[in-house]
């Protein structure tokens, strides 16, 4: 991704630049794509000299944010840290006490008891079903997501209905679910960028080590 970023930027660029517009090398490694993820660790540490430690799904800063078990073995992403989206969320799942206890009045009230609200939140999640508990969230204006497993994104109809899910042909197994191209153009049915799984191995030998090593193939 941000390799595509760069080579766009470098393109637009050289084309502002008009007539004196040269291109650019781009140095590109995974080290420092990864580092832009870590949100605010580093200017956090220094500042405070704060060094973040595994927190699991949870984040120290917001709660009630975290992931829940459900009765059928899945689990629910819920983010309430906001206040009205907390009343809400404390509604939906039969604790209106909470939302009315001064302890969790704000953010940093509910960040200090997060534990006992990350448990009241699980008592409910582990009474339905990952699908029922996001739709009752959901009816409430409560920011929520199911994680899904590989079969979620096999059978899901948005995934289906975009080809981002498809059937491809494989000469050696026959038909597999394979993922769509990550990118796509206009007038290109996504069937038609992922039309088979790729050679075999060493399908292309001959080719490689005759037409363009010139070495004699082993008889």
């Amino acid at each position: 991704m941000y390799a595509a970023m760069a080579v766009v930027s470098a393109c637009w660029g050289r084309d502002r630049a008009g007539p004196e517009g040269r291109g650019r090398i781009i140095d590109i490694n995974l080290v420092d794509s990864v580092m832009s993820l870590m949100e605010g660790m580093l200017p956090e540490y220094g500042l405070t000299g704060k060094i973040r430690q595994p927190a699991g799904a949870a984040i120290p800063t917001a709660a009630p944010t975290n992931t829940y078990p459900c009765a059928d073995g899945k689990w629910l992403c819920v983010a309430g840290n906001s206040d009205l989206i907390f009343r809400r969320l404390m509604g939906a799942i039969g604790r209106p006490e909470l939302a009315a206890d001064p302890r969790m009045a704000d953010n940093a009230g509910r960040c200090a008891n997060a534990a006992e609200l990350d448990a009241a939140i699980a008592a409910w999640t582990r009474t339905l079903p990952a699908k029922d508990a996001q739709d009752a969230l959901e009816a409430v204006d409560v920011p929520c997501s199911r994680l899904y497993d590989i079969r979620d994104i096999a059978e899901d109809p948005h995934f289906r209905a975009r080809d981002s899910v498809m059937t491809v042909q494989d000469p050696l197994i026959g038909p597999v679910l394979h993922p769509a191209a990550p990118f796509r153009f206009d007038g290109v049915a996504p069937r038609d960028m992922v039309r088979w799984t790729g050679p075999a191995a060493g399908a292309h030998n001959a080719r490689v080590f005759g037409e363009w090593l010139g070495e004699e193939a082993e008889a």
